[in-house]
């Protein structure tokens, strides 16, 4: 087998990123500043290396997945594995509210690193499971679907599932003291070779 090679990056910004409401598995269209922005990032991803497309089966992931590669013919998947965490009943809530309302579980949850888990949502170790199953899964549908043994391949996900993923092969402990190790709006590469591997963190697009 050989070394699939996938750019992971978080899909750009929504309605509900710009005024901090939680959106979890529910959605938000991008604004017009994030189409731009989904825009800009042609030049730099240069989405003719890819052979396939990965993304999660929520709307904003799907749309910035097809500005980028507008225009460009390959295997586009969508799965539900890297939906972004169930945030339970705080989906919907600006952070904000959140953070007056529910102060102290919030702050309970806070401390518990990868066990957080957001009142009848999702624990991040279950996000990182799931995801890390569903990307399994779908590079080998790549290899299949294009016969090609190493092919590079865009993937589109969220910002809770890329911290699952990327923090778990870091080892981190997801406690909110050590410094954070993925900045906003980065190009993040992995290796897949029967495993994941990061290959490199944080590339500006």
């Amino acid at each position: 087998m050989g070394t699939a090679r996938i750019a992971l990056i978080r899909h750009s910004i929504t309605e509900w990123n710009e005024i901090d409401r939680i959106q979890g598995q529910f959605n938000s269209p991008l604004t017009e500043n994030g189409i731009n922005l989904a825009k800009s990032w042609i030049a730099k991803l240069n989405p003719q290396q890819f052979d396939a497309v990965i993304c999660s089966d929520l709307g904003r992931a799907i749309q910035t997945a097809e500005i980028v590669t507008a225009g460009i013919n390959i295997p586009f998947f969508m799965t539900e594995g890297l939906r972004e965490e169930d945030w339970g009943i705080w989906s919907g809530m600006l952070l904000a509210d959140i953070k007056n309302d529910y102060h102290e579980e919030l702050e309970k949850q806070v401390m518990k690193g990868w066990d957080f888990r957001p009142p009848n949502g999702e624990s991040r170790t279950e996000v990182a499971d799931r995801a890390e199953k569903s990307l399994y899964s779908e590079i080998n549908k790549v290899i299949k679907t294009t016969g090609n043994n190493s092919p590079k391949i865009l993937a589109v996900s969220h910002e809770g599932v890329l911290k699952a993923l990327i923090y778990r092969l870091l080892g981190h402990d997801f406690m909110p003291t050590p410094k954070k190790s993925l900045k906003k709006r980065r190009l993040h590469w992995l290796d897949f070779n029967g495993k994941l591997s990061i290959a490199s963190l944080n590339n500006k697009i």
